[in-house]
């Protein structure tokens, strides 16, 4: 039986036992959940021939299809940008952030806000609710493993709102990096796990 399988199923994957990785989390019985980091797998993804032929560019060190893996640069959020104060935000609070990237680790990014009339930001409240919005942002924290900004949502921690804000994260440290590497070469991958088609689109 070969070590390595040619479906790249949906959910759990058809890789070697002693590497155990799939798209989401590597843990392998040699090396444990290390095997997730940088520093062993990643997280290892089935791209087939079309897949190969569509990757976008950050996935560009990739040689041939078959069994890739993917080892991502992450960062704190450096960086926060209102560009719609949003509607109905009538008490300060903070911004929740989720990570909805393929390595989906980004955590303990700890942002607040205040209030503000977004008709006159001079004033930290109106009595028209739809006109009370964000104010200013401080940083708490920027966390740590974030590792692709477009991939991440911002919602603000109080539940009563009209409308929620707009805003633009700035990531630092090594985020935005993406290293892919071919380890088995394999032509013949089907089936498809979407959470790598931000990187090899297609099946």
């Amino acid at each position: 039986m070969p070590l390595w399988g040619n479906k790249d199923y949906p959910q759990n994957n058809n890789k070697p036992v002693f590497a155990n990785t799939s798209n989401a989390t590597s843990n392998s019985v040699i090396n444990g959940t290390k095997a997730n980091t940088n520093k062993f797998y990643g997280v290892v993804a089935g791209v087939s021939v079309t897949e190969e032929a569509l990757k976008v560019p950050a996935a560009n060190s990739t040689q041939h299809a078959g069994w890739v893996s993917l080892k991502f640069g992450t960062g704190p959020v450096t960086g926060i940008t209102v560009t719609d104060r949003g509607q109905g935000i009538n008490a300060a609070g903070f911004l929740v952030i989720t990570d909805g990237s393929v390595l989906g680790q980004g955590t303990g990014a700890n942002i607040s806000f205040t209030t503000a009339n977004t008709q006159n930001t001079l004033q930290t409240y109106s009595s028209n609710p739809t006109w009370n919005g964000i104010g200013t942002t401080t940083i708490v924290s920027g966390g740590s493993l974030y590792s692709n900004v477009s991939a991440l949502t911002v919602a603000v921690s109080n539940a009563a709102n009209i409308a929620q804000p707009a805003v633009t994260i700035t990531l630092g440290g090594r985020a935005g990096r993406v290293q892919a590497e071919t380890l088995v070469a394999m032509g013949s991958i089907t089936l498809d796990d979407p959470r790598d088609n931000v990187y090899f689109s297609g099946i």
